[in-house]
């Protein structure tokens, strides 16, 4: 089954902003594309595209499109050797005042001039012959680089970096498909923007246990260790085990509080978490997903929302 992803991105586009995609394209598949929108694709919502890339591989072209008004304009259909797409690949999307510079694996492939105000772009959908998506970093390199470490990490199944820190009201809705076995392990990591080694929220979800673990990895307290030393805390793991159904896609939704962090899935609250290190908030920022002991993760869509957004049905997600 090929991979796809929309998600309502945790702030709109705009200059200084970065978009990092990684992907990899099925044995025979032969094209996928990329948008950037102004809302998600209903069949009864206007919506202007303020990019639309497919990538022919059959053919090996990039068609470059734009949608204002329900009226297309294509903007360049470009040869491409669309060899390297089947392999683990890069495409950045970076914005600066006028237009998208658009690159491929770093290299730079073209630029294209904006059309829909990129302040109204706040929705993004990837479709296609992908038999992974395995990054939606979204940073920012101006005015200042946030997050400060940015990195690309093949460890993990997903990452999503987003270009601000976690504030107050913060929910994300995540869905997620496992596979492999049945006793391993899915995990999300909330690190530390400043230091990557620290987790200041660390989520395993362990089937071999029947348990939802929550800690936290930070500085060793003993006078013995060096200062960069990060160590496990104490798991807190009570509450019921959500899974019946391994294969089952599931919606995770999360929330951040001054001083908590909820999880939900599937509507049904699991639990309220209090973070260890005091006023830490303004220093997180992305989440990562993985899987262990033969899990493998699967992410289709994450949407960011406030409390205050009244898009956010809170009791369907579990917070009431």
């Amino acid at each position: 089954m090929s991979a796809v992803f929309q998600g309502k991105l945790a702030e709109h586009l705009n200059f200084g902003h970065i978009l990092q995609i990684g992907a990899q394209v099925e044995a025979e598949g032969s094209w996928f594309w990329i948008s950037l929108t102004t809302g998600r694709f209903q069949e009864r919502d206007h919506i202007d595209i303020g990019l639309h890339m497919i990538v022919n591989t059959q053919h090996e072209k990039i068609i470059v499109k734009q949608q204002v008004q329900e009226e297309w304009v294509e903007v360049a259909t470009k040869e491409f050797n669309t060899e390297e797409f089947f392999t683990r690949f890069q495409i950045n999307l970076i914005m600066d005042g006028e237009k998208f510079h658009i690159s491929i694996n770093r290299n730079p492939f073209m630029f294209v001039p904006y059309r829909v105000p990129i302040e109204s772009l706040n929705t993004l959908k990837i479709s296609g012959h992908l038999s992974q998506i395995y990054q939606i970093d979204h940073r920012k390199y101006f005015p200042r680089p946030w997050p400060p470490i940015q990195l690309s990490e093949d460890r993990v199944h997903f990452s999503h970096d987003i270009p601000l820190a976690f504030r107050p009201g913060h929910v994300m809705v995540i869905m997620v498909k496992l596979r492999g076995d049945m006793k391993g392990r899915f995990i999300m990591h909330f690190r530390n923007a400043e230091n990557i080694k620290r987790q200041e929220v660390h989520i395993s979800m362990r089937f071999d246990k029947k348990k939802v673990i929550r800690n936290s990895k930070l500085p060793t307290q003993s006078k013995k260790d060096p200062p960069e030393k990060m160590v496990f805390g104490s798991e807190e793991k009570d509450g019921q085990f959500p899974f019946e159904d391994f294969s089952t896609p599931f919606k995770v939704a999360v929330a951040f509080t001054e001083s908590h962090f909820r999880m939900a899935k599937d509507g049904v609250f699991l639990f309220d978490y209090a973070l260890r290190t005091p006023n830490v908030l303004p220093q997180i920022s992305g989440v990562k997903i993985f899987g262990i002991d033969g899990v493998t993760v699967r992410v289709s869509s994450i949407d960011h929302f406030h409390l205050d957004d009244p898009r956010l049905r809170l009791r369907e997600y579990g917070f009431v």
